[in-house]
Protein backbone atom coordinates (compact mmCIF):
# COMPACT_ATOMS: atom_id res chain seq x y z
CA UNK A 1 0.00 0.00 0.00
CA UNK A 2 1.28 3.44 -0.94
CA UNK A 3 -0.35 5.70 1.61
CA UNK A 4 0.82 8.36 4.02
CA UNK A 5 -0.80 8.07 7.43
CA UNK A 6 0.13 8.85 11.02
CA UNK A 7 -2.36 6.51 12.67
CA UNK A 8 -3.83 3.12 11.74
CA UNK A 9 -6.96 1.77 13.44
CA UNK A 10 -6.94 -1.98 12.81
CA UNK A 11 -10.50 -3.19 13.44
CA UNK A 12 -10.74 -5.80 10.68
CA UNK A 13 -12.15 -9.15 11.84
CA UNK A 14 -15.41 -11.04 12.09
CA UNK A 15 -16.61 -10.54 15.65
CA UNK A 16 -19.93 -12.32 16.17
CA UNK A 17 -19.64 -16.01 17.12
CA UNK A 18 -21.70 -17.38 14.19
CA UNK A 19 -19.61 -15.35 11.75
CA UNK A 20 -16.18 -16.24 13.06
CA UNK A 21 -17.11 -19.89 13.61
CA UNK A 22 -18.49 -20.20 10.06
CA UNK A 23 -15.02 -19.78 8.56
CA UNK A 24 -12.45 -20.31 11.34
CA UNK A 25 -9.49 -20.38 8.96
CA UNK A 26 -10.37 -16.99 7.49
CA UNK A 27 -10.90 -15.65 11.01
CA UNK A 28 -7.40 -16.79 11.97
CA UNK A 29 -5.92 -15.41 8.76
CA UNK A 30 -7.55 -12.02 9.28
CA UNK A 31 -6.21 -11.74 12.80
CA UNK A 32 -2.72 -13.03 12.02
CA UNK A 33 -1.81 -12.26 8.40
CA UNK A 34 -4.01 -9.15 8.43
CA UNK A 35 -2.37 -7.85 11.59
CA UNK A 36 1.08 -8.69 10.21
CA UNK A 37 0.27 -6.66 7.08
CA UNK A 38 -0.93 -3.67 9.12
CA UNK A 39 2.15 -3.79 11.35
CA UNK A 40 4.34 -3.90 8.25
CA UNK A 41 2.54 -0.85 6.90
CA UNK A 42 2.91 0.96 10.24
CA UNK A 43 6.64 0.24 10.23
CA UNK A 44 7.05 1.38 6.63
CA UNK A 45 5.26 4.74 7.02
CA UNK A 46 6.15 5.39 10.67
CA UNK A 47 2.53 5.26 11.86
CA UNK A 48 1.11 4.35 15.24
CA UNK A 49 -1.18 1.30 15.13
CA UNK A 50 -4.17 0.64 17.36
CA UNK A 51 -5.30 -2.99 17.50
CA UNK A 52 -8.95 -3.65 18.21
CA UNK A 53 -8.51 -6.65 20.50
CA UNK A 54 -11.28 -8.18 22.56
CA UNK A 55 -12.49 -9.34 25.94
CA UNK A 56 -12.43 -12.81 24.38
CA UNK A 57 -8.69 -12.96 25.11
CA UNK A 58 -9.81 -13.69 28.70
CA UNK A 59 -11.84 -16.70 27.50
CA UNK A 60 -14.33 -17.96 30.10
CA UNK A 61 -12.73 -16.00 32.93
CA UNK A 62 -12.25 -17.30 36.45
CA UNK A 63 -11.41 -13.83 37.80
CA UNK A 64 -14.06 -11.10 38.12
CA UNK A 65 -13.93 -8.34 37.08
CA UNK A 66 -11.21 -8.88 34.49
CA UNK A 67 -8.09 -6.72 34.77
CA UNK A 68 -5.57 -6.32 31.99
CA UNK A 69 -2.97 -8.35 33.90
CA UNK A 70 -5.25 -11.42 33.95
CA UNK A 71 -3.90 -14.02 31.50
CA UNK A 72 -7.27 -15.62 30.85
CA UNK A 73 -8.88 -19.06 30.77
CA UNK A 74 -9.06 -20.03 27.10
CA UNK A 75 -9.73 -23.35 25.37
CA UNK A 76 -7.19 -23.30 22.49
CA UNK A 77 -9.03 -25.96 20.45
CA UNK A 78 -12.69 -25.11 21.18
CA UNK A 79 -15.22 -23.68 18.70
CA UNK A 80 -14.42 -20.09 19.73
CA UNK A 81 -10.64 -20.59 19.61
CA UNK A 82 -10.20 -19.19 16.09
CA UNK A 83 -11.26 -15.77 17.38
CA UNK A 84 -9.89 -15.93 20.94
CA UNK A 85 -6.48 -17.22 19.94
CA UNK A 86 -6.38 -15.11 16.77
CA UNK A 87 -6.68 -11.96 18.86
CA UNK A 88 -4.17 -13.24 21.42
CA UNK A 89 -1.65 -13.83 18.62
CA UNK A 90 -2.44 -10.39 17.17
CA UNK A 91 -1.57 -8.81 20.52
CA UNK A 92 1.68 -10.81 20.65
CA UNK A 93 2.56 -9.62 17.14
CA UNK A 94 1.97 -6.00 18.13
CA UNK A 95 4.34 -6.18 21.07
CA UNK A 96 6.93 -8.11 19.07
CA UNK A 97 6.91 -5.34 16.46
CA UNK A 98 7.10 -2.69 19.17
CA UNK A 99 10.12 -4.40 20.78
CA UNK A 100 11.99 -5.43 17.64
CA UNK A 101 11.02 -2.79 15.07
CA UNK A 102 10.11 0.20 17.23
CA UNK A 103 6.51 0.38 15.97
CA UNK A 104 4.23 2.34 18.29
CA UNK A 105 1.22 0.20 19.22
CA UNK A 106 -1.95 0.63 21.24
CA UNK A 107 -4.13 -2.33 22.22
CA UNK A 108 -7.81 -1.91 23.15
CA UNK A 109 -9.52 -4.95 24.67
CA UNK A 110 -13.08 -4.20 23.62
CA UNK A 111 -16.02 -5.58 25.58
CA UNK A 112 -19.58 -6.06 24.29
CA UNK A 113 -20.85 -3.08 22.31
CA UNK A 114 -24.17 -2.09 20.73
CA UNK A 115 -25.55 0.80 18.72
CA UNK A 116 -27.05 1.93 15.40
CA UNK A 117 -26.32 0.10 12.14
CA UNK A 118 -25.68 -3.26 13.74
CA UNK A 119 -26.43 -6.12 11.35
CA UNK A 120 -29.76 -7.53 12.49
CA UNK A 121 -28.84 -11.09 11.59
CA UNK A 122 -25.23 -11.21 12.78
CA UNK A 123 -26.02 -13.55 15.66
CA UNK A 124 -25.12 -11.26 18.56
CA UNK A 125 -27.38 -11.14 21.55
CA UNK A 126 -28.77 -7.58 21.32
CA UNK A 127 -29.57 -7.74 17.60
CA UNK A 128 -30.93 -11.28 18.01
CA UNK A 129 -33.34 -10.24 20.75
CA UNK A 130 -34.51 -7.12 18.90
CA UNK A 131 -35.13 -9.03 15.66
CA UNK A 132 -36.93 -11.88 17.42
CA UNK A 133 -39.10 -9.47 19.43
CA UNK A 134 -40.03 -7.42 16.36
CA UNK A 135 -41.00 -10.56 14.45
CA UNK A 136 -42.99 -12.00 17.35
CA UNK A 137 -40.65 -14.97 17.66
CA UNK A 138 -39.40 -16.50 20.89
CA UNK A 139 -36.32 -14.82 22.36
CA UNK A 140 -33.65 -17.53 22.49
CA UNK A 141 -31.53 -17.74 25.63
CA UNK A 142 -28.77 -20.32 25.97
CA UNK A 143 -28.97 -22.27 29.21
CA UNK A 144 -30.58 -20.49 32.15
CA UNK A 145 -29.72 -17.01 30.90
CA UNK A 146 -27.67 -16.39 34.04
CA UNK A 147 -24.55 -15.60 31.98
CA UNK A 148 -23.58 -11.95 32.37
CA UNK A 149 -22.43 -9.34 29.90
CA UNK A 150 -21.77 -5.61 30.15
CA UNK A 151 -22.72 -3.55 27.09
CA UNK A 152 -21.27 -0.18 26.11
CA UNK A 153 -22.73 2.20 23.53
CA UNK A 154 -20.76 2.41 20.30
CA UNK A 155 -20.05 6.16 20.55
CA UNK A 156 -18.48 5.61 23.98
CA UNK A 157 -16.29 2.91 22.47
CA UNK A 158 -15.20 5.15 19.58
CA UNK A 159 -14.31 7.90 22.03
CA UNK A 160 -12.27 5.41 24.06
CA UNK A 161 -10.36 4.25 20.98
CA UNK A 162 -9.52 7.81 19.93
CA UNK A 163 -8.38 8.73 23.44
CA UNK A 164 -6.21 5.61 23.65
CA UNK A 165 -4.68 6.19 20.22
CA UNK A 166 -3.67 9.71 21.22
CA UNK A 167 -2.28 8.75 24.62
CA UNK A 168 1.07 7.34 25.70
CA UNK A 169 -0.28 4.07 27.15
CA UNK A 170 1.24 1.23 25.13
CA UNK A 171 0.05 -1.69 27.30
CA UNK A 172 -3.42 -3.26 26.78
CA UNK A 173 -6.43 -1.32 28.05
CA UNK A 174 -9.95 -2.63 28.71
CA UNK A 175 -12.62 -0.56 26.96
CA UNK A 176 -16.08 -1.47 28.20
CA UNK A 177 -18.96 -0.84 30.57
CA UNK A 178 -18.33 -2.26 34.05
CA UNK A 179 -22.07 -2.60 34.80
CA UNK A 180 -22.94 -6.29 34.59
CA UNK A 181 -26.36 -7.79 33.72
CA UNK A 182 -27.61 -11.28 32.96
CA UNK A 183 -28.64 -12.32 29.46
CA UNK A 184 -32.13 -13.05 30.81
CA UNK A 185 -32.36 -9.47 32.08
CA UNK A 186 -31.41 -8.19 28.61
CA UNK A 187 -34.06 -10.41 27.02
CA UNK A 188 -36.79 -9.09 29.32
CA UNK A 189 -35.64 -5.48 28.88
CA UNK A 190 -35.62 -5.65 25.07
CA UNK A 191 -38.95 -7.47 24.97
CA UNK A 192 -40.45 -4.70 27.09
CA UNK A 193 -38.93 -1.87 25.05
CA UNK A 194 -40.19 -3.39 21.80
CA UNK A 195 -43.62 -4.04 23.30
CA UNK A 196 -43.51 -7.68 22.28
CA UNK A 197 -45.36 -10.64 23.77
CA UNK A 198 -42.67 -13.08 22.66
CA UNK A 199 -41.83 -15.98 24.91
CA UNK A 200 -38.32 -16.46 26.24
CA UNK A 201 -37.06 -19.84 25.05
CA UNK A 202 -34.19 -21.78 26.62
CA UNK A 203 -31.73 -23.59 24.35
CA UNK A 204 -28.80 -25.83 25.36
CA UNK A 205 -25.73 -23.94 26.53
CA UNK A 206 -23.13 -23.13 23.88
CA UNK A 207 -19.70 -24.70 24.37
CA UNK A 208 -17.12 -22.41 26.03
CA UNK A 209 -19.61 -19.54 26.27
CA UNK A 210 -18.21 -17.23 28.99
CA UNK A 211 -20.39 -17.36 32.10
CA UNK A 212 -19.39 -13.88 33.23
CA UNK A 213 -17.84 -10.94 31.43
CA UNK A 214 -17.17 -7.75 33.31
CA UNK A 215 -14.27 -5.35 32.68
CA UNK A 216 -12.18 -3.65 35.32
CA UNK A 217 -11.70 -0.23 33.71
CA UNK A 218 -9.59 1.31 36.49
CA UNK A 219 -6.67 1.65 34.08
CA UNK A 220 -8.74 3.49 31.46
CA UNK A 221 -10.12 5.82 34.14
CA UNK A 222 -6.71 6.55 35.68
CA UNK A 223 -4.52 6.83 32.58
CA UNK A 224 -6.98 7.93 29.89
CA UNK A 225 -9.68 9.73 31.87
CA UNK A 226 -12.20 7.52 30.05
CA UNK A 227 -15.24 5.65 31.36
Amino acid sequence: LYIEVDQIYHLASPASPPNYMYNPIKTLQTNTIGTLNMLGLAKRVGARLLLASTSEVYGDPEVHPQREDYWGHVNPIGPRACYDEGKRVAETMCYAYMKQEGVEVRVARIFNTFGPRMHMNDGRVVSNFILQALQGEGLTVYGSGSQTRSFQYVSDLVNGLVVLMNNNVSSPVNVGNPEEHTILEFAKLIRGLVGSRSEILSLPEAQDDPQRRNPDISKAKLLLGWE
